[in-house]
């Protein structure tokens, strides 16, 4: 119940707020918006090559076929 009537008075001083210094509320929307779109793409880039599997490549050919040399025994040669 406390939380509650927090949250209403923390939503009533935003709400207020925002009407009265509007220009400042703008002001930071513009200064946000390039970093909120590039902080996106940044995201879009790391689930693209997520998604290509390139990182299965890569651990694919770090380990490579061993040689026969190195090749796990059976128990009974």
């Amino acid at each position: 119940m406390l939380s509650i009537v927090f949250g209403l008075i923390a939503m009533s001083l935003g709400f207020w707020c925002t009407v009265k210094y509007w220009w400042y509320m703008v002001d930071v929307l513009i200064a946000l918006l390039p970093l909120v779109l590039f902080l996106g793409g940044l995201i879009a880039l790391l689930a693209g090559i997520k998604n290509t599997g390139m990182r299965t490549s890569q651990k694919a050919w770090r380990t490579a076929s061993p040689g026969p040399e190195s090749a796990p025994r059976k128990k009974d040669e």
